[in-house]
């Protein structure tokens, strides 16, 4: 149920803008309520859309134009590459509320009804307050409905498709292991239950020389590789000031984006010198901040960061062959790399033979593109 006060809010701050906006648009009452039909007075997706509008530098809304133009804008802006997009933050973190919760499967289920059904009738149960807190749908005349229009077209019949089946793989998985788990039918009294006590005091035995020798074994080989990793890491360390100075530019490079491709071109060059990753080379310098008393710094995940950056920038200007290219280089420690596979299955099928063909040219070693 929509909050009055919100109503009033939004009604406020559209107040605040109908000066610029009268600048972008022929008819602000027609675009006011267009842009209303899709968020219905969602606080912060009303005003993205309206801040979309805005600041466009070069398009204007004319007459008999809104329902098109508006509708292209959300589309290209908020919904197409939602994953990506710096304006759709909002809808990531719905999809994670959804998908963290220990019952995901089965508010994806309560979604697929109100979905198909276009509404659930209002029962106060555990999944439906959990859903209703998303706030992924609302109360209207005691139904759950979804939200809005643009949570339509994201979380849609695919997004479900997809993420229940990733939860459904995981039920399997447990179930899986419960089955293999061996099972004992031997019934109470037979000969297995009534060995003599010589006879078990030698399978113990037999047991605990097994367990020295595994134990003996396993402490050798975990000294040999530690010998080998130390051995390694002195070789491949990079020098503390060294890091410092990296970790500094790739801080700056996610603040300013003229500095990314320098940054780029030095990251991709340590990794190919080394052949490891960018935190093992920084060792030494994220054990330095480690005894401060200080978070290291993970260098990886920001190198990856910035890498996602850029190849936004490509997005934004459509040079998609160059945008694979860049996220090809993104490693698959990655915190997002299961939305970049996602990205390159869609382009797969949605952008043509092109794309088609750079993505399984890169297939082999480019870690968003094993899928």
């Amino acid at each position: 149920m929509l909050d009055e006060q919100d109503k009033e809010d939004i009604y406020n701050y559209i107040k605040s803008i109908i000066t610029e906006l009268d600048e972008k648009v022929d008819r602000p009452n027609v675009v006011i309520e267009e842009v209303l039909s899709w968020t219905s007075f969602h606080k912060y997706l009303t005003k993205n859309v309206f801040e979309l509008i805005i600041e466009s530098s070069t398009s204007f809304i004319p007459s008999g134009k809104e329902s098109e133009i508006i509708a292209n804008l959300i589309q290209s802006r908020l919904i197409q590459d939602w994953e990506f997009q710096e304006a759709s933050v909002h809808l990531r973190q719905i999809q994670n509320e959804i998908l963290k919760s220990t019952q995901s499967k089965t508010l994806l289920e309560l979604y697929q009804r109100i979905l198909q059904e276009d509404y659930v009738p209002l029962n106060d149960s555990q999944e439906q307050q959990e859903l209703l807190a998303s706030g992924l749908v609302s109360i209207e005349s005691g139904k759950l409905r979804v939200a809005n229009r643009i949570y339509k077209q994201v979380f849609n019949q695919n997004w479900i498709d997809k993420n229940l089946y990733k939860t459904q793989e995981g039920f399997i998985d447990a179930n899986n292991v419960a089955k293999a788990a061996p099972e004992n039918n031997t019934p109470e009294g037979s000969e297995d239950n009534e060995r003599r006590p010589s006879e078990v005091a030698r399978v113990f035995a037999y047991l605990f020389i097994v367990i020295l020798a595994v134990s003996f074994i396993s402490l050798l080989v975990f000294l040999i590789l530690k010998s080998s990793q130390s051995s390694s890491s002195s070789k491949f360390a990079r020098s503390v000031s060294e890091c410092q100075k990296f970790s500094y530019e790739l801080d700056e490079a996610l603040k300013q984006p003229p500095n990314r491709l320098k940054v780029i071109t030095k990251g991709l060059s340590w990794k190919k010198e080394q052949g490891i990753s960018l935190n093992e080379q920084c060792e030494d310098f994220r054990k330095n901040v480690e005894k401060s008393g200080i978070v290291p710094s993970d260098i990886e995940n920001k190198f990856n960061q910035v890498l996602r950056q850029e190849a936004q920038t490509k997005i934004d200007t459509n040079q998609l062959e160059e945008a694979v290219d860049i996220l090809c280089k993104i490693s698959d420690e990655y915190e997002y790399i299961e939305d970049i596979k996602s990205i390159f299955q869609r382009w797969e099928s949605t952008r043509g033979n092109k794309i088609q063909n750079k993505i399984n040219q890169l297939k082999s070693s480019c870690p968003a593109a094993q899928y």
